[in-house]
């Protein structure tokens, strides 16, 4: 499934306002229907029986346009489940990921260069950990590539062509914890692969991904940086398994928004909501009449 567009949805929305309007003022699309049966040389003699079936039309068409909506937008389930990042996001004060198993969602930043953040799980031997990186599709940030290295008890040290001392000396590795560096080797700009995610509407690049198998039970911290010293915006994705909680259905529409203000899609954000709010008011001014 592809989702909607946003021509679709444009239309969608639009189709939604004309059927809560008809439904309220039904004699008005009557009337209008009356001047098209003169201009063709048709006679047709309205009734109140017309009334309610031009209603329970309008009430149908509502229905199936957010029937649509919800059917389309149901790929959002499908889709990673934000982490909270306000934290220090330092080795000391981790982002904590519950479940690593779980497809979970990382919408950060590097703000200087030196920048490490950290994400902190717990894993069983022989458990499968899945990391992977993107970067938001925005012109400045298309050469812009982070690292990421896997760090837990047990993982032989790879450190993917960087210098073993400087890495060592970046990031917050202890006694008995091994390091294994990832870093991006393919096309930068606009040759790189991208991505659509079409519950927020908005395209990313693709960097790189791992897959490792969990040698010892203990705690792991995935830690972004840039061997590059670059400073940007990324996604850093955990986990495969699609499992969103009720909580994380009722929080979509503040997902959808903060993702997309993430994003730098501020001025079709507003307009979207704004026709949302639009219909919305009027829907309530007409009941309160």
């Amino acid at each position: 499934m592809n989702g909607l567009s946003d021509f679709e949805m444009i239309v969608l929305i639009l189709a939604a306002v004309f059927g809560i309007f008809g439904f309220f003022r039904p004699e008005i699309l009557l009337e209008l229907q009356k001047r098209v049966n003169s201009l063709i040389g048709v006679e047709y003699e309205y009734s109140g029986r017309t009334v309610i079936v031009v209603r329970l039309a309008m009430i149908f068409m509502v229905l199936l346009i957010l029937f649509l909506v919800f059917f389309y937008s149901a790929e959002a389930v499908r889709a990673h489940i934000p982490l909270d990042t306000e934290g220090p996001a330092t080795r000391a004060q981790p982002i904590m990921i519950e479940d690593h198993k779980i497809s979970w969602a990382a919408y950060n930043r590097l703000e200087q260069p030196g920048d490490v953040n950290y994400y902190r799980f717990e894993a069983g031997a022989g458990e499968e950990i899945y990391v992977s990186m993107m970067v938001p599709h925005l012109e400045r940030l298309k050469d812009y590539s982070p690292d990421y290295a896997l760090i837990g008890p047990g993982l032989e040290d790879d450190m993917a062509g960087l210098d073993e001392a400087e890495i060592r000396s970046r990031l917050d590795i202890e006694e008995g914890e091994g390091a294994r560096v990832k870093r991006y080797t393919g096309p930068l700009g606009e040759e790189a692969d991208t991505f659509f995610e079409h519950f927020t509407r908005t395209e990313y690049w693709r960097r790189q991904e791992s897959t490792i198998t969990a040698p010892e039970t203990g705690t792991y911290f995935v830690a972004v940086f840039s061997g590059a010293e670059q400073t940007g915006k990324y996604v850093l994705a955990v986990g495969r398994e699609e499992r969103w909680g009720i909580g994380d259905i009722v929080r979509m529409p503040k997902i959808w928004w903060d993702v997309r203000m993430f994003m730098e899609e501020e001025n079709s954000t507003y307009i979207f909501t704004g026709i949302l709010a639009a219909a919305g008011a009027y829907l309530v001014f007409r009941l309160l009449r």
